[in-house]
């Protein structure tokens, strides 16, 4: 290791590693570091956070349902079995998908499965249906309802 000795030892004394031989401690008065740091914005602590002191409002508490009273068919008309299906010794399911009015009537009314020479028979039928219409917490409600309608051979 080769010791340089025409340099002040500059480890040795105040001032920054690397700085001006017997400079000052924190760089020189008036200097570039500490002219950039005096024109720096000062830091800012993050406003606080306002707090809403407006009380708030009472809010009603939401009512129990007190009753719900399902449609149920009030005027029922039984489907006519179809002759060719009866003498084909035909049975079976008919499902339907119906909307039933605040009136108690079908609106809408869509087969979801059966035998096709019964279906007709079926919607004609569940057409004339009427309900007692679906109660929730004492007014009438348009809901859809699953409708299954049986053909039985012996009828």
């Amino acid at each position: 290791m080769i010791e340089d000795e025409s340099g002040p030892d500059l480890a040795a004394g105040p001032g920054v590693p690397g700085g001006v031989p017997n400079g000052l401690p924190n760089g020189i008065p008036g200097g570039i570091v500490t002219d950039i740091l005096a024109r720096a914005a000062p830091i800012l602590k993050p406003p606080e956070p306002v707090v809403n002191t407006v009380p708030k409002p009472a809010v009603a508490k939401p009512s129990r349902i007190s009753a719900i009273e399902m449609a149920r068919p009030i005027h029922r008309v039984e489907p006519v079995y179809p002759a060719l299906a009866r003498q084909m010794r035909i049975a079976g399911v008919v499902e339907l998908q119906g909307v039933i009015g605040t009136d108690g009537r079908i609106h809408e009314l869509r087969v979801l499965s059966g035998h096709p020479m019964l279906v007709k028979a079926a919607v004609d039928a569940v057409n004339q249906w009427i309900y007692a219409p679906t109660i929730l917490n004492g007014q009438a409600v348009e809901v859809a309802a699953s409708i299954t309608v049986n053909f039985k051979l012996g009828q």
